[in-house]
């Protein structure tokens, strides 16, 4: 796997890379969404963590599209989309956090974005009468592969570049997802492993800050369902991930609450699932098919969750993510006039990897030969109609 995208050609990555700047609006409906986030890991003593921040950029079909409560934004599925460039409203995110605490809605933001597929930008900013603005916009580099993003929020601003090496999926713009039916579909570029640096005035002050990037471009042509995501980090680079789409009652659930027990917010029916051991310091890729990512309850301000993961030829790994911070982003959508809106809640959990043990490659794994683990999990629930 790491030869195939080692020896890959430049083009071949600019292909990919092109698809960030095109949200496929042929194939939008009345339930699509469109994604753009990065998700930092800063360098740190412990390695890339306990801190952690997020940006995103946020569209919705429909004409009464509300993120975080903002006023109502809309979005034509058929709106006119010519010479590669496509406005719509969109609306700009973000939060930081550590093992202290948790800055939420950092940035939070609507504004109208234009989307170049030939100039390679994206831009949603605001403009306000003391003549600032708040937004945010991404764009290509010019010297090398790689993105270039500007936040301005009240509370936050942040200026910085990520690269990747493109030496391996991970390091590479990847087509990671890509289904198209009559009845909906959904495509992913996602770039797991990039390099990031640049400036930072966040509510603790002004700092510049470097580390690893995860940036990913998320198309949905279909309802927001509920799913578990995990990435997560050692020092050495290696990389951890699930992902597990799910239905049960959590599909009914509106705001940020759960059950009284383990046992009924565990009643899950996983939908199709995936998850990846990936070496950072020397080859390897080890993928998963079996897997659980189940909440544990009672353990504080927000739950923990217990991971496990195997696969038929015996690997396994297994620990507790010990949750430290939590942020939140929710989408409402109005339906049938207004008498009815769907709600879709996105929480995100800053975590440690406590427990650790494992089998990877014949390579034991544990907390004493891998260092300090940390990650975010997303835990979404409701449906996105």
């Amino acid at each position: 796997m790491t030869d195939a995208f080692a020896d890959r050609a430049l083009a071949e990555h600019r292909r990919v890379f092109k698809k960030i700047w095109w949200q496929n609006p042929e194939r939008q409906n009345g339930t699509s969404s469109s994604w753009w986030f990065f998700l930092l890991f800063p360098d740190g003593e412990e390695g890339y963590g306990p801190r952690q921040l997020m940006f995103s950029i946020a569209a919705c079909v429909g004409d009464q599209c509300r993120v975080n409560d903002l006023p109502p934004q809309g979005m034509d599925a058929d709106r006119p989309v010519a010479d590669g460039v496509d406005r719509f409203n969109a609306t700009t995110v973000g939060w930081t956090g550590d093992d202290e605490v948790v800055h939420d809605h950092v940035v939070k933001q609507s504004a109208e974005a234009v989307l170049s597929r030939e100039e390679q930008r994206l831009e949603a900013w605001a403009d306000r009468e003391d003549g600032t603005r708040r937004g945010s916009e991404m764009a290509a580099l010019s010297d090398r592969l790689g993105l270039r993003a500007h936040v301005i929020g009240d509370d936050a601003e942040a200026e910085f570049e990520a690269w990747g090496n493109l030496d391996s999926k991970m390091t590479s713009p990847h087509h990671s997802l890509d289904i198209d039916t009559p009845l909906g579909g959904a495509e992913v570029v996602a770039w797991r492993q990039m390099e990031f640096e640049g400036e930072f005035d966040l509510p603790d002050g002004p700092e510049s800050l470097s580390g690893l990037c995860y940036f990913q471009r998320v198309c949905f042509d279909m309802p927001l369902l509920p799913w578990k995501w995990i990435w997560a980090l050692f020092p050495d680079g290696t990389s951890f991930s699930v992902l597990i789409p799910f239905v049960g009652p959590q599909l009914f659930r509106r705001g940020y609450k759960f059950f009284s027990s383990n046992r009924l917010e565990r009643l899950t029916i996983p939908l199709q699932q995936s998850g990846f051991w990936n070496w950072g310091s020397r080859d390897g890729h080890v993928e998963f098919d079996r897997m659980t990512v189940e909440p544990l309850l009672g353990s504080g301000e927000q739950p923990d969750f217990d991971v496990r993961v195997e696969n038929e030829a015996g690997d396994y790994v297994r620990f507790v993510a010990r949750t430290y911070g939590r942020a939140r982003n929710w989408l409402d959508r109005s339906r049938l006039g207004g008498r009815f809106s769907s709600h879709w809640s996105y929480n995100e959990f800053m975590f440690r990897m406590t427990g650790l043990a494992g089998r990877v490659s014949g390579t034991p794994v544990d907390g004493e030969s891998m260092g300090p683990g940390f990650g975010t999990l997303e835990y979404s629930t409701g449906l996105g109609l």
